[in-house]
């Protein structure tokens, strides 16, 4: 059965693998912040044994150590045995949520979701609003049929500052002279804060609607410029309804795909000294880390710098796993570490490819005052081509 991988008794083995060795809390990014050894990888491991074990009793206690996590797989990558850390944390909430422990920001997004299909609290036409906003109507296609629909996701096209993301997207996509359109109100979130928030039952729902919905525009492939989004179509959709049917791409993987083939051309030098963020979802999980990278080395006038930890080992900035939602303090503390490690590379802006990644490293610009910007790297791109950037 798909909903098999989201039963907390299919990680016992995983959690008496763990060796409580002690390398998952070097850099783990709330561990760092919270301290208690309940906050760390495998003292959440050891939460999740007793509650296999029946040795205590699932609380909101429990529920805390289990979302003071951003889910950004760095104990995933650097646990030596190999412990599925992510997985099993995500089955212990959904363990939590049949028992009625959900902390109040992730209900609210869940709730959003069930009314909406959205997780702001927004009507379900206002998912296409973005397009009027950036001025582009006419010129977003909401055809009948294509090969490539562009996937904004839920942040990009319902969160004023991010909208430009996916004013950008589009425009590029148009630029290069795609056969592309969106599912404009037939887009529903793609699932993601559900599964975060152990709604497996509603994900999977979601999941069958939004493949549904794919598939009558006769569909190929799909796009998104949330890595969040193309991680839940491209691993999570199979978990949870089997074959998904269509090939997935993050927008940093098509952008490098068409440079290659010289269909994407810069026009304009931006004269700037960036710096990029590894997003979680896309970096550590997808493994994409080249991409992008590939794609601003080849901006004119863009000096392309390193954050000291990068790539496997990218500090997370604390906008993913519904921290941000659940515990918006200590996800500002972490993108505040972020933008320290901005200043000390002299960089004038930070540019990332996750809409969340922008939120949240936004906030923490607003907060210290600081001059450094932070872009999405399809607005750099667009700059770079000449298009209208917002």
């Amino acid at each position: 059965m798909a909903g098999d991988h989201f039963d907390l008794e299919r990680y016992r083995e995983e959690v008496q693998r763990c060796m409580r060795c002690g390398y998952c809390r070097a850099q783990c990014p709330t561990w760092g912040v919270v301290g208690w050894e309940s906050g760390s990888p495998r003292g959440r491991m050891q939460l999740i044994k007793m509650l296999l074990d029946r040795r205590g009793e699932a609380n909101e206690y429990v529920m805390s150590r289990l979302y003071e996590c951003a889910l950004c797989g760095y104990c995933l990558w650097r646990c030596p045995p190999g412990v599925e850390t992510n997985d099993a944390i995500l089955a212990a909430r959904a363990y939590l949520a049949e028992r009625g422990l959900i902390p109040e920001g992730a209900e609210a997004a869940v709730r959003n979701v069930n009314e909406s299909h959205g997780i702001y609290e927004l009507p379900a036409e206002a998912r296409t609003d973005w397009i009027g906003y950036m001025g582009l109507d006419g010129l977003v296609p909401n055809a009948e049929r294509a090969d490539v629909i562009y996937f904004p996701g839920c942040v990009s096209s319902m969160s004023g500052r991010a909208m430009g993301i996916a004013s950008a997207s589009s425009q590029i996509l148009s630029a290069l002279g795609l056969d592309w359109s969106i599912l404009g109100e037939d887009e529903w979130c793609c699932g993601n804060p559900l599964l975060l928030s152990g709604q497996v039952s509603m994900a999977r729902e979601v999941a069958t609607r939004n493949l549904r919905a794919l598939r009558g525009k006769g569909a190929k492939t799909l796009v998104t410029s949330c890595p969040g989004c193309a991680r839940t179509f491209a691993e999570q959709y199979p978990r949870l309804v089997g074959e998904k049917g269509l090939n997935v791409m993050h927008i940093t993987e098509l952008l490098e795909k068409e440079r290659a083939s010289g269909r994407l051309r810069f026009t304009r030098s931006l004269g700037v000294k960036a710096i990029y963020h590894d997003p979680c979802d896309l970096g550590r999980h997808l493994g994409l880390y080249e991409p992008p990278r590939t794609v601003l080395r080849m901006v004119p006038g863009l000096s392309l710098a390193e954050f000291e930890r990068n790539k496997a080992t990218a500090a997370c900035c604390g906008g993913g796993g519904m921290l941000k939602a659940t515990y918006p303090d200590l996800a500002l503390t972490l993108a505040s570490k972020k933008l320290e490690g901005a200043r000390s590379a002299n960089a004038e802006v930070i540019v990332s490819s996750c809409p969340a990644c922008k939120l949240n490293i936004s906030d923490a610009i607003a907060a210290s005052g600081s001059s450094v910007r932070m872009l999405d790297i399809t607005e750099v791109v667009a700059e770079a081509m000449g298009l209208r950037v917002e």
